[in-house]
Formats: C-alpha cells, sequence, structure tokens
C-alpha cells in the first residue's frame, strides 16, 4: 500500500495516468515552504486516464468522500455531470489508515492540456512529473482565497522573482 505522497505519484505515473500535480505538493516542488496533508491534482478526464486513475486509487484501499460505488467513480462522464449538477470541485481519496488524501480537482480538468503544456517536467527516481506552473498555481490559489493560499501566493511570487533575477 502506498502510504506517501510520491509512493502515489509513482503508481500513478506508471499505470499511464494523466495528471497535473498542483496545490501544496506542487508549491513545495517548485521551492516553497509549507507543509500539505494533502495530494491535490488536475486529471485528465479522458476516459481511459480517468479509469486508471480511479481504479488505481482503489486498489491502493483509498476510497472517495461520496458514497458512490467504484462502477459509478471510473465513468468520467458521470464526473461531468457531478460538476455540472452539483458543483463538484474535487474527488476527494483517503487512504485507509487517514496518512494520505488525494484531491483529484476535477474543476480544473477542462483546462488540463492548457496546464499540462506550461507545467514544469520534474524527474524523480527515474520518472518525470508534470508539476503546475508557478502561474498557473498563483492563479487556483487566488481563486480559492483561503488565508493558506493567500500566503502561498506571496511565497510563490517571491520564488518567481529570485528564479527571474537569476535568469
Amino acid at each position: 500500500m502506498a502510504h506517501d505522497f510520491l509512493q502515489i505519484l509513482e503508481r500513478l505515473h506508471d499505470h499511464q495516468a494523466d495528471f497535473v500535480v498542483v496545490g501544496g505538493v506542487a508549491a513545495a516542488l517548485h521551492g516553497g515552504s509549507r507543509v500539505t496533508f494533502d495530494l491535490d491534482i488536475v486529471p485528465s478526464l479522458e476516459d481511459e486516464s480517468w479509469r486508471f486513475l480511479v481504479e488505481l486509487l482503489w486498489s491502493l484501499g483509498a476510497r472517495p468522500r461520496i458514497p458512490e460505488p467504484l462502477e459509478r467513480l471510473v465513468v468520467a462522464e458521470n464526473v461531468r455531470t457531478w460538476r455540472e449538477e452539483k458543483g463538484m470541485l474535487a474527488l476527494n481519496f483517503r487512504t485507509p489508515d487517514g496518512s494520505v488524501e488525494v484531491d483529484l480537482m476535477v474543476s480544473d480538468s477542462d483546462r488540463f492540456a492548457e496546464l499540462e503544456t506550461r507545467a514544469r517536467a520534474l524527474s524523480i527516481g527515474g520518472r518525470t512529473f508534470r508539476i503546475a506552473s508557478i502561474d498557473d498555481l498563483i492563479e487556483m490559489k487566488t481563486r480559492a482565497g483561503r488565508p493558506q493560499d493567500l500566503l502561498d501566493i506571496a511565497e510563490l511570487r517571491d520564488i518567481q522573482s529570485r528564479s527571474r533575477k537569476c535568469e
């Protein structure tokens, strides 16, 4: 069973799920200092990739917070419907021991291709992951507007500024 972010990211990569890492983990990978307790990813809602992603999380014992069976969760069209009819922003999965929460940020899935194009490629352990660009993270965190997001924005802008000075 995967018990940390890296193990889950490795398994998602190996099972050919298309996703971009966002949120606090992405901010940390850009050099941010905030500790986060969940893994936020923007998944592709392409049918096969979505199915791989949900089936993998399920196989790790992770379960969604919503009371839906696997047969309904693996259908990307259901997620699109839940977004439109219920305003779903994310589909949250939690490992059985509660050590890892994975938030599938489906509210941004329609922008997946754009996010993927601008994402930074980061190699870890022989695998390459796509990490949302600082500009995209700032935009997403601005929309969320929570106190920790505002702190992240300030830190990301500082990282961005220092990076530009080094260029």
